[in-house]
């Protein structure tokens, strides 16, 4: 059984010990100035949660300045168990679910998981190309069968991608949400293929010399370690969450391969998931008096 927010804030150790996760995570070798990399600053406690003033350039940073919690009003405590829920792969959560468990509106638990999606796509869009052996080819996001011939209004085409190892081991996926204008009838047309190689392969001659395959039956044939993995994850999308249109799809495929990838490489997924919502953004300097965010 699933633990409770309450229970699971009380084996945090409480919100102040969820904040310090956050701050090591942001900064696991200690503070670093995100505006002058300085490392030392002056602690100010006034504040609902520690603001740090650098001691070179007196620029104000919190553990959620600069990321997609910048001016969250909503404890990090609530936070962290969105994200540990989010990182589960044996439990999808949707909005409306984790509104009820946290005590937020549906409004607040929408946004919130918004904005950790979006730093995931960002994440997914810089991320390292796949190289080596690569399994790839045409997938279809729908909620049925998709059709050889022609795509109905509901049915999404994705070309998805696996990094293969020596062993014949998947190691990580990949995928690009296409328009419709970049498929003939039921196959990719020959420029949608190679944007995708150009795209999500490295460009060392092994890794393009792999296949895209054009049309969903022979990616079936031809993909036999990667279509599994997809046939799982679509279907865990598409029974967590309703009604997912095409421009909103590449958040909820980012919050999936960010996830499997992870989960596939031992990494500690709710501690990675944090860093991708605290990636830096570009931080501008305020013209006159201390320079803040928090």
């Amino acid at each position: 059984m699933l633990e409770s927010y309450a229970e699971f804030l009380a084996k945090q150790g409480g919100e102040d010990a969820c904040v310090a996760y956050f701050y090591h995570c942001r900064w696991p070798d200690g503070y670093r100035c995100p505006l002058c990399g300085h490392r030392e600053a002056y602690t100010i406690a006034t504040r609902r949660r520690p603001l740090y003033e650098c001691a070179r350039c007196r620029y104000q940073a919190s553990v959620t300045s600069g990321t997609c919690m910048e001016g969250t009003r909503t404890s990090l405590s609530k936070w962290l168990f969105t994200i540990e829920r989010m990182s589960d792969p044996s439990s999808g959560i949707n909005a409306a679910q984790l509104a009820k468990q946290i005590g937020v509106t549906y409004k607040t638990a929408h946004a919130m998981m918004n904005k950790i999606r979006a730093s995931l796509l960002l994440e997914h869009d810089g991320a390292e190309r796949l190289s080596g052996r690569v399994e790839a080819g045409l997938s279809i996001y729908g909620p049925s069968l998709p059709s050889l011939f022609e795509l109905n209004e509901q049915e999404q085409p994705v070309a998805a991608a696996m990094e293969i190892d020596e062993a014949g081991q998947p190691v990580r996926w990949s995928w690009m949400v296409l328009e419709r204008e970049q498929m003939h009838g039921g196959s990719l047309t020959k420029e949608a293929r190679q944007l995708v190689k150009r795209e999500r392969f490295a460009s060392d001659p092994v890794s393009q010399a792999n296949d895209v395959h054009r049309s969903w039956l022979l990616t079936v044939r031809h993909c036999r370690t990667m279509v599994p993995i997809l046939r799982t994850e679509f279907k865990r999308i598409r029974t967590t969450y309703r009604g997912i249109g095409a421009s909103s799809l590449p958040k909820y495929l980012a919050e999936a391969s960010f996830r499997w990838n992870a989960w596939q490489n031992g990494g500690d997924c709710v501690r990675l998931m944090v860093q991708a919502c605290q990636a830096f953004r570009h931080v501008q300097r305020s013209p006159a008096g201390l320079r803040s965010a928090c």
